[in-house]
C-alpha cells in the first residue's frame, strides 16, 4: 500500500510541472479588423454620428458604395429595434442595416456591385 501511495504522489508531483504558453494561431475570426464589408442597397442614404435617426448626419453614401462594417448593433427605442451598423468609407459613422447588405468579404461585396 505504501509503494502505490508513493507512485500516486510521484507522479501527482511530475504532473505539476509548469506547461507551455498556448498561443493559438492567427486565424480570420481573431485577427479580423472588420467584421465584413456592406454594399448600400438605397439610393441615397445618410451616415450618422451615432446609431440614431436623431444623430448628427456626417454625409451621404450612393447605393452599390461598399463599406468596411467595424460593429453592429441592436438599438430598442421604445417597442421598436433596428440593427445599425458602424461603417468606414468616405465616412466613418452609422448607418441603418436596412440600407446595407452585408458580406463576409470585400471580394463577395464586389462582386455582388458588379452583377
Amino acid at each position: 500500500m505504501a509503494k502505490i501511495t508513493l507512485l500516486l504522489f510521484v507522479f501527482a508531483f511530475l504532473g505539476c510541472t509548469p506547461k507551455a504558453e498556448i498561443n493559438p494561431p492567427v486565424t480570420p475570426p481573431l485577427s479580423r479588423s472588420v467584421l465584413g464589408y456592406g454594399v448600400v442597397t438605397a439610393s441615397y442614404t445618410r451616415v450618422y454620428n451615432e446609431p440614431s435617426l436623431d444623430g448628427v448626419s456626417l454625409g451621404y453614401v450612393r447605393e452599390k458604395t461598399i463599406l468596411a462594417v467595424l460593429e453592429r448593433r441592436l438599438i430598442k427605442e421604445g417597442e421598436t429595434q433596428q440593427f445599425w451598423v458602424l461603417t468606414e468609407g468616405n465616412y466613418r459613422g452609422w448607418l441603418p442595416e436596412s440600407v446595407i447588405k452585408l458580406y463576409d468579404s470585400e471580394g463577395k461585396a464586389q462582386t455582388a456591385v458588379s452583377q
